[in-house]
């Protein structure tokens, strides 16, 4: 492998690391396309929704969504943001979808995006 693509990975496997992301292994849109509107759903690695969030504010979520591989907001102008237990704070918007690296321990859907 060439100096400078190694050392990319590198890179990239530590700010996915420290973001709480992984690199993804199945499709960001076959993930989105499995949740309901109006939801924040939580899938498995098989895309298998395990949890679903509408309700909006900061709330703790389940053991069963801190084993999660996917987060997808289905809602359509509302934001989510993501906590993990490093306290990291992630958002989420509308449409888009994304592999989870570690266990999100409160989510809050607010109205709207900033």
């Amino acid at each position: 492998m060439p100096r400078n693509l190694k050392f990319a990975s590198v890179a990239l496997a530590g700010v996915l690391a420290a973001t709480g992301l992984t690199a993804a292994t199945a499709s960001p849109a076959a993930a989105a396309q499995t949740c309901p509107w109006p939801y924040v759903c939580f899938l498995d690695g098989n895309e298998n929704i395990l949890t679903m969030y509408k309700d909006t504010g900061w709330q703790p979520t389940s053991a069963k969504t801190r084993t999660a591989r996917w987060v997808t907001d289905s809602r359509n102008q509302d934001c989510a943001y993501l906590k993990y237990a490093s306290g990291y704070v992630d958002q989420i918007r509308p449409g888009q979808s994304f592999g989870l690296g570690s266990g999100v321990v409160e989510i809050n859907i607010t109205n709207g995006c900033p």
